[in-house]
């Protein structure tokens, strides 16, 4: 096979890759797709194309620790863009999980991430649900870094949207499943283009104390080398300065100039140990370090005996150093330095178990920390995060808004999510470009456009493929709405005429009118005199033939009527407090009794007229009662109140003008 040289000034090439020992258990099925992308190289007009996947594949070999198959996706990813393979010939030429690797990549290539700051949750579901490998959003890290790193060759408009994606999407993402060096890396160089100035500006001020730092570290690591060493301990010791963004956050938090941020660097001391005996290693050398220099007990952090959920272990301690300065030190194996530079990927190669259970249970943890947001203190089993991400959908909208939709939802439950006038007027949608039915089962990451007509209405066919039942609601509520569309009409000519027979608009005329003219609801009885189908002449007649009786017997056992009304409630027992404040709920008092404190009431909720406080002797209350008991309250006078007399209608007219 020829040699191909990409990017000469990082020495990077083909051949190197495919003898790296780290790709032994896949190097077949490396070597089978780099000669394809070598001779599909020596065919193109541009044979430097694969570049980008070849620096994207070491990223992935070197500093993401993962496999072979991942490495052959990115080296087929551009050529199958071109078309000159298809993932039918890669399922056959390779094998069917780099073919399911590739789709999942084409699949996120689709999803518009223009508003991810708006929706960061719901993109990170999306990509989880997108594929059942969750090596894809390992693959998408690596190339979004390397498109970082090589920023200055896209366009202006590019650079933006690789800035923004970059920092809303993938540094939590990083910062999640604990590959903290790429989570630094990718926040290092989104401030150093999103924030120039103030990048340049401590850029500048940590080359001027650079002198400063290295005769501090010096003095300060020089004492402990000379401890550890006559211990016994082999160790490396590091001087990490720390990021510029982790600096800048510090001057905003703590409202300091630079000058003033004193931890600007930690010593890292790194144990070269077998696994056995680490943790308590790690602790000796935490109390030598201690003896030397004295520690903060407030800001010492242990990780060791209780590691981060993404693997991380390691023992942090701030001391006092030389010139009274505070000085971070971390102390850790080689292991956990590893676990802590490339994330839980790491962790499980120190497992001693199969490749196939090395990478599934990779894959679950990765997956378990990317479901769980960085401030989320809930817990949620495993059998709960399976359940909430597969019955779960994202959508698309033109505009790029994320929509969280059941999974098994069609184009009319999207539809009426967006607005319940939208739902109504709904005559399909294009979704991924191609005009779909109402009835359409919408799928994971679908890009959906919502059709319209001001003719459409709803119809019972609706009924047989609506899923959420709160539309399946909304749509039985717009066909009653069709059916009795005349009744507000009709509902004025009821009003009307009773007002020009002096007699008041109630609930108890309407439900004599509704016995009288034989209709099963107070809609159906507005409905037939909007449609003209009763005559509205009538009304008088009816209403004479069915005038209750004006003496009526009161209910017997009054002194127990709150008892009764007990009964007739359901759940808790509730009551009302007449004061005739009317201040924290508004209630009248009903005409036909005129309550008065000491008297023994109960409350009434009408249809048109509010709460109404009758007496439990009121003429009209055994009727009230009998026809409505879901509508009855307990009411009750406030303690205090003084007794006085029934009021006249005259003052009840009175006192209900002042509140109006």
């Amino acid at each position: 096979m020829n040699e191909i040289v990409i990017n000469t000034s990082s020495g990077l090439h083909w051949e190197n890759l495919v003898a790296d020992p780290r790709v032994a258990e896949g190097k077949a099925l490396l070597e089978k797709a780099v000669a394809y992308v070598h001779q599909d190289a020596l065919r193109s007009a541009f044979p430097d194309l694969s570049g980008a996947a070849l620096e994207t594949s070491y990223i992935l070999l070197c500093e993401m620790n993962q496999d072979a198959e991942t490495m052959v996706t990115v080296i087929l990813k551009d050529i199958l863009d071109k078309g000159t393979l298809t993932l039918q010939q890669i399922r056959a030429d390779y094998n069917p999980a780099v073919e399911g690797l590739l789709s999942g990549l084409q699949k996120i290539d689709r999803f518009d991430t223009r508003k991810t700051h708006s929706n960061v949750e719901n993109f990170i579901k999306l990509l989880l649900t997108s594929s059942d490998d969750i090596r894809v959003i390992l693959i998408r890290i690596a190339q979004k870094l390397y498109a970082l790193r090589h920023i200055e060759e896209y366009p202006l408009e590019k650079q933006a949207d690789i800035l923004a994606e970059a920092n809303m999407l993938y540094l939590p993402i990083t910062h999640r499943i604990g590959l903290y060096r790429l989570k630094t890396e990718f926040e290092d160089r989104v401030m150093r283009y999103a924030r120039p100035d103030i990048y340049s500006f401590i850029e500048q001020k940590l080359a001027e104390t650079h002198a400063d730092r290295d005769r501090f570290t010096h003095d300060f690591i020089s004492p402990i080398e000379e401890t550890l060493q006559e211990h016994g301990f082999s160790c490396e010791i590091r001087r990490r300065t720390k990021s510029i963004p982790s600096i800048y956050r510090k001057m905003q938090a703590q409202k300091v100039e630079f000058e003033k941020v004193y931890d600007l660097f930690a010593i890292r001391i790194i144990l070269n140990k077998v696994v056995e005996s680490e943790k308590a290693d790690c602790w000796k050398i935490y109390s030598l370090v201690t003896d030397i220099y004295t520690p903060n007990p407030r800001r010492l952090r242990d990780w060791i005996s209780f590691p981060k959920s993404t693997g991380y272990e390691s023992l942090h301690s701030t001391v006092i150093g030389p010139e009274g300065r505070w000085v971070e030190v971390q102390i850790r194996t080689r292991r956990m330095d590893e676990v802590a530079e490339k994330g839980v990927a790491a962790h499980w190669k120190y497992k001693e178990k199969s490749k196939q259970e090395e990478g599934t249970d990779l894959f679950t943890a990765i997956r378990e920390m990317l479901e769980t947001p960085v401030n989320n203190q809930g817990v949620t089993t495993n059998k709960e995060k399976r359940a909430l991400y597969s019955d779960e959908i994202f959508i698309f909208t033109p505009k790029g808004d994320l929509k969280r939709l059941k999974n098994g939802y069609t184009v009319l439950d999207f539809a009426f999510e967006v607005h319940t006038n939208i739902g109504h007027t709904c005559t399909g949608a294009i979704v991924n470009g191609k005009i779909v039915p109402l009835k359409y089962t919408l799928r994971n990451g679908d890009t959906v456009k919502i059709l319209t007509s001001k003719n459409q209405k709803p119809n019972s066919g609706w009924l047989e493929f609506v899923r959420s039942p709160r539309n399946i609601a909304r749509v039985k509520h717009a066909l009653k709405m069709e059916q009795y569309k005349d009744a507000d009409l009709g509902k004025e000519i009821i009003k009307n005429k009773v007002l020009q027979l002096e007699m008041e608009f109630t609930d108890l005329v309407i439900q004599r009118l509704v016995d009288a003219f034989e209709c099963e609801n107070y809609l159906e009885l507005y409905q037939k005199f909007g449609e003209g189908k009763l005559d509205p002449l009538k009304i008088k007649k009816m209403l004479a033939e069915s005038r209750p009786v004006s003496t009526a017997t009161p209910l017997s056992k009054e002194e127990h009527f709150p008892e009764t009304i007990s009964k007739m409630l359901t759940g808790d027992k509730e009551f009302l407090i007449i004061d005739n404040r009317h201040e924290s709920f508004h209630y009248q008092f009903a005409k036909c009794c005129n309550p008065a404190p000491g008297s023994k009431i109960f409350a009434f909720v009408s249809v048109y007229q509010g709460v109404k406080v009758h007496r439990t002797d009121c003429p009209n209350s055994r009727q009230l009662i009998m026809r409505y008991p879901y509508r009855i309250l307990e009411a009750r006078w406030k303690e205090g109140l003084p007794k006085t007399e029934a009021l006249p209608a005259a003052a009840v007219k009175k006192q209900e003008t002042k509140r109006k």
